[in-house]
């Protein structure tokens, strides 16, 4: 006799532009179902990676009603969801999610909860985000990280006991659309010239102001170089007015959006350069490295565990914004320094960060097991 499928909800605020939900689309994509059944729940909003996961036939319900603003009455939906759909496991990616899945609990103690942390910048989390990640971890069954610094970090902020946090390292499967000459063309950068890009949301986080900073002194040495920021977020008008104070107009592009960034984008760059300010573990850095881009990256998060500083890419400080331009001066002017480590990077991920290996570590933490 078979046994019976599990029951699989996952739970975010919405399926948008980032790091957590290209993780949930991965792990979407590539779960096992012949022995999970797996619903995606949106508290307020689809977005652009839930609209594609229902293109490709995986069921997200959004269980909001206003548009995508709050309402109070998502969690008494969450709790019919649950139950009409008999859920054995049901696993958050937000804050939001973990504390609307925390009252089902309360309330209907038949599933099992399991929640993941994507925030990598504790003990400094918001103070509404860290007492209501306090309470609902107080009530989850089983805690992950994606990376030991994070985990670490949590379980001091919220004084956790080994057993509770675990652990699963995010994975990748970039696979590129086409060699990058096509967006390259769009910029007008031609081959003799060195495009250094990121993919970022436009927020503090990212360090997008340090970037600029780093731009100009890289373009002062005379370096026959190019920077592109590819992504959008509030802070888009600040980094404008910015980058004409520094007179980086021809310097630097903010490309925005661009649908399918790591598969379009990503390979038309020459060096990827993250000046995070904080980080947990970077799926722009993951994508970058896999794609073999030699990358110059904050020492920030899982960095250092990701990155083997002069072997497959090249750590420095945040902030440090004279350590940064030599990095990146050293990769400009080293053609065969990149290729060598950008080859490195490409097997390293091929090696130990797959969406394979994600995907079947969560398997065996849905089906009990402990990470």
């Amino acid at each position: 006799m078979n046994e019976r499928k599990t029951n699989l909800l996952i739970v975010v605020a919405g399926l948008g532009i980032g790091g957590a939900e290209v993780v949930i689309q991965r792990l979407a994509e590539t779960i096992d179902r012949t022995r999970f059944n797996l619903t995606i729940a949106c508290l307020k909003v689809s977005g652009p990676v839930g609209e594609e996961l229902t293109r490709q036939g995986i069921e997200v319900v959004v269980l909001s009603k206003r548009g995508g603003r709050a309402d109070y009455f998502t969690v008494f939906r969450l709790l019919r969801l649950i139950r009409e759909r008999r859920i054995d496991v049901v696993h958050t990616h937000t804050t939001d999610a973990l504390v609307e899945a925390a009252l089902c609990r309360i309330l209907l103690r038949r599933f099992k909860l399991i929640h993941t942390f994507h925030f990598g910048n504790y003990p400094r989390a918001p103070g509404r985000t860290a007492r209501m990640e306090r309470i609902g971890a107080g009530i989850a069954d089983y805690l992950l990280a994606v990376g030991d610094v994070q985990r670490n970090q949590i379980r001091a902020a919220y004084a956790l006991p080994d057993p509770v946090i675990g652990r699963i390292w995010n994975g990748v499967n970039f696979r590129a659309r086409d060699d990058g000459r096509e967006f390259r063309a769009k910029l007008g950068v031609g081959n003799e010239t060195v495009l250094i890009g990121t993919l970022a949301t436009l927020i503090e986080q990212k360090g997008l102001f340090d970037l600029l900073s780093v731009a100009r002194q890289v373009r002062d040495s005379g370096a026959n170089v190019r920077f592109v920021i590819v992504g959008e977020g509030m802070l888009r008008p600040a980094l404008e007015a910015r980058r004409r104070e520094l007179g980086l107009d021809d310097t630097v592009t903010l490309a925005g959006w661009v649908s399918a960034a790591a598969e379009v984008a990503l390979p038309a760059f020459d060096i990827f350069f993250q000046p995070s300010l904080w980080e947990a573990m970077s799926i722009a850095l993951l994508e970058a490295m896999s794609a073999g881009k030699p990358a110059v990256t904050t020492r920030v998060g899982e960095a250092p565990y990701m990155v083997e500083n002069e072997g497959d890419g090249l750590l420095v400080e945040p902030r440090d914004i004279a350590g940064m331009a030599r990095a990146l001066t050293r990769l400009i002017d080293d053609v065969e320094l990149r290729r060598r480590m950008g080859l490195a990077a490409a097997a390293k991920v091929a090696r130990q960060f797959t969406v394979e290996q994600m995907t079947r570590a969560y398997e065996r933490v849905y089906l009990g097991e402990r990470s």
